[in-house]
């Protein structure tokens, strides 16, 4: 793809190229970007195409939340020039560069904050001026009016007007009030004519009034006199209205200098805000189609997917429709009425659409590529405007198309071989398109033309197209068939029409035998191919279908598994806390010195045994986690708990029950209701070791069984422990036990020690020494 023109003013209208960009303008809010939008041409420079398309799908997701506009943006550019040259702009001239700053402003801001790689490069010449604003808002009202805030000198002078209006006023006033001018007054009111306060005065008596004439009434009856004693006070304020004036032409020829120090920078950003403007209608535009981005592509072809054409009105069918490598011509044939020249159009159209960065109303996958040339012959406008006969007029398009068109050359052609003898006009139209292939160009063309509808079928890199019609009601489908030839319907359409039986089995006696064999192969043809497509449609439908029915018991089965993992938490939650608080009671009601209840180990297993069921009811068994049991699981070994739906490690084996920190929670559970995740790694010196059973090693055991620590553990769950121990000291012989608690809050040393009060081994028991461990250790003495 190379930098150039694509077509000519005529080959873009006759593919109703025109109409786009009258509808894009319409979407513009400026008038630059108006302008532009009527005179735009699709460029050839590939990387100018592939920017000018991401810029409108940048814009597109831009304008999703968009928080700044451009309508009713004047065109400031002939403003802004005559500042330059030092000429004072009125307060309306100078809002508009204002309105058109702050416009530009607000957009850059927003495209600096998006995802937009090529609109921040679109916006990179944009100049900041902060000051210019300000000034300009501060002293100009949205209406163009000087404001009061302006200087300090119109504050002050607009202060005096209104103070001397005040008194002239009254002044004026008090005039009509007075007897004497009682007869002479047409109406008791004031009014001003030339700026200055007047009284009306019936004209009989303009003579006898002490005052100066400014004006008479269009019927001559009434004559407005400004009276002599407020001569003054009307001359102060017409002095302080020029002192005014001053004022306004000071600050506006001011503001004036500014733009004119700025309109290099201003009209960099007035450039900027044309070109977002212009990206922002396509945008807009393209959600009016409900169009998609074109792939751009460097091959020479074509891929529209579903493509429907902009300018038709309601739902136009959409059309399919591929030219490459290796389906170079596509030859269209059928009866009038069917579409024909519209996919014709619909083609050429959306080349140009897309090399002027315009999204396409076709479906996801549109493929757009490299074309240097887009030549067409469709219509007889030419032929009326230079008085030429159709066969004339499309030769001479056909001779400047063969001038021209190369291998990156995009043609088409309405009724090729038209307006003449019908078997001289289709070999004319076979040589100019076996010239065209020769080139390497693409084309599709409409013909009537039986001869050229079977060279179609028999030429390497063509391909026979027909519009469908309905094979009952003859009506067109509007669809295009590729592959298949389209077949005459004269003689079903001219029965169907009330033409006499008779004439029409004559007129197809008439017909060369070869010809009505062709029809009735076409006929043959089509009739199976439509049969073929409902199959197609059909399997179509049912697959679809079943897709969505297999999408719908997806969404089911992923409903259902949520629905598991919430019952399963919410049910481990809740009965993890009911074992928590009958637990934290128990050791309450320990420390009360309460009696424990005898079933309070069995309560425990019973809740965790029903908590474990419903676990596994709700499919948590062998599912999320290793399905080995437990029954070798030893300390350091990483478990599941279900329970409590978590993962701890094994810190004691007391047989049945199992010793498990997690975090920084320990709890003793039953070993039947852990399952085994990950062994720790032992060693197989250690185990060695272990199996020799070294007098060394009897004595650290022996020491151990002296010793329980039970720290971070609740008051229920070690009370099981304790009395294990106690068992296991009283069998070694021991007289006195180590118990380490830790001091924390106190609960739990105080807890046991209410345990041990009742204990019948126990002989008594202590608070350890400083340098036994103080408050944190219990030291107990055997029986």
């Amino acid at each position: 793809m190379a930098g150039g023109r694509l077509a000519d003013e005529r080959t873009l209208a006759a593919v109703d190229f025109p109409a786009v960009r009258e509808a894009l303008a319409g979407e513009c809010g400026g008038a630059t970007a108006v302008a532009r939008a009527r005179a735009m041409l699709p460029a050839t420079d590939g990387e100018l195409v592939r920017a000018s398309q991401a810029a409108t799908t940048e814009m597109r997701a831009l304008l999703v939340e968009a928080t700044f506009g451009f309508g009713g943006i004047p065109d400031c550019g002939p403003i802004v020039e005559r500042a330059a040259l030092r000429a004072a702009l009125a307060g309306e001239e100078l809002r508009a560069v204002h309105g058109a700053l702050a416009a530009a402003a607000a957009a850059v801001r927003a495209v600096h904050e998006a995802e937009a790689p090529t609109l921040h490069a679109m916006v990179r010449p944009h100049r900041p001026l902060p000051e210019l604003l300000r000034e300009i808002g501060e002293a100009i009202s949205e209406r163009g009016d000087v404001l009061d805030r302006a200087s300090p000198a119109l504050a002050r002078v607009r202060k005096a007007i209104l103070r001397a209006q005040d008194e002239v006023r009254e002044r004026t006033a008090s005039v009509l009030r007075q007897q004497r001018y009682a007869k002479m007054i047409g109406e008791s009111i004031v009014t001003v004519r030339e700026g200055r306060y007047v009284v009306p005065i019936k004209a009989e008596f303009a003579g006898e009034f002490p005052g100066v004439v400014h004006d008479t009434s269009s019927s001559g009856a009434t004559v407005f006199i400004e009276p002599l004693v407020t001569l003054e006070s009307n001359n102060r304020l017409r002095a302080l209205r020029i002192e005014e004036q001053r004022e306004v032409e000071r600050i506006l020829h001011e503001l004036s200098v500014r733009v004119g120090e700025q309109s290099v920078a201003i009209f960099a950003n007035l450039e900027v805000l044309a070109q977002l403007d212009l990206a922002a209608a396509a945008a807009r535009l393209a959600d009016r189609y409900r169009a998609t981005a074109p792939q751009i592509v460097d091959e020479a072809r074509i891929d529209i997917v579903e493509g429907r054409h902009p300018l038709l009105r309601g739902e136009p069918v959409p059309q399919s429709i591929r030219l490459g490598q290796e389906q170079r011509v596509i030859v269209i044939s059928g009866p009038n009425m069917g579409g024909k020249t519209v996919t014709l159009k619909m083609v050429g159209l959306f080349l140009a659409m897309a090399y002027c960065g315009l999204h396409l109303p076709a479906q996801e996958g549109t493929v757009i590529g490299s074309f240097d040339g887009l030549y067409s012959d469709i219509g007889d406008e030419q032929s009326i405007a230079e008085n030429l006969s159709t066969y004339s007029a499309h030769i001479v398009a056909m001779r400047g198309i063969l001038e021209h068109a190369g291998a990156r050359s995009l043609v088409i052609v309405d009724e090729i071989g038209g307006g003449t003898e019908p078997n001289a006009g289709a070999a004319l139209a076979i040589a100019m398109l076996e010239v065209l292939l020769e080139r390497g160009a693409r084309a599709i063309v409409t013909t009537h033309a039986t001869e050229l509808k079977i060279w179609a079928h028999g030429v390497p890199h063509v391909r026979n197209a027909s519009v469908r019609f309905d094979p009952q009601t003859h009506a067109p489908t509007y669809h295009l068939d590729i592959g298949s030839p389209g077949q005459s319907l004269a003689f079903p359409l001219a029965r169907s029409l009330g033409i006499a039986g008779a004439l029409v089995d004559r007129a197809e006696a008439l017909l060369a035998e070869g010809e009505r064999e062709y029809d009735r192969a076409v006929s043959s043809l089509a009739q199976e191919r439509a049969l073929l497509q409902h199959e197609v449609d059909r399997l179509r439908e049912e697959r679809e279908r079943a897709a969505r029915e297999e999408q719908r018991l997806l969404q089911a089965r992923e409903r259902l598994e949520e629905e598991r993992r919430r019952l399963r938490t919410e049910g481990g939650e809740r009965l993890g806390r009911a074992i928590h608080e009958f637990n934290e009671e128990l050791a309450r009601r320990t420390e009360r010195g309460m009696p424990r209840p005898r079933s309070t180990a069995g309560q425990r297993n019973l809740l965790a045994k029903t908590l474990e069921d419903i676990h596994r009811d709700l499919g948590i068994d062998g599912e999320e986690h290793v399905a080995e049991g437990a029954g070798s699981a030893g300390p350091g070994d990483r478990v599941y708990l279900p329970a409590f739906d978590q993962s701890g490690t094994v810190v004691e084996d007391y047989g049945e029950r199992l010793l498990v920190q997690i975090g920084t929670m320990k709890t003793v559970v039953s070993r039947e209701g852990v399952r085994l995740e990950q062994r720790a790694p032992r060693a197989e010196s250690a185990r060695r070791a272990q199996s020799r059973g070294s007098e060394a090693t009897a004595s650290i055991a022996a020491q151990a069984r002296m010793e329980l620590d039970v720290r971070g553990m609740r008051v229920a769950d070690a009370e099981p422990l304790v009395e294990k121990w106690i068992d296991e000291g009283t069998l070694a012989g021991g007289r006195v036990l180590r118990l380490i608690h830790g001091k924390g809050t106190g609960m739990l040393g105080r807890g046991l020690q209410a345990y041990l009060r009742d204990h019948p081994q126990v002989h008594s028991f202590r608070y350890g020494n400083p340098e036994e461990g103080g408050t944190g250790v219990t030291v107990i003495e055997l029986s």
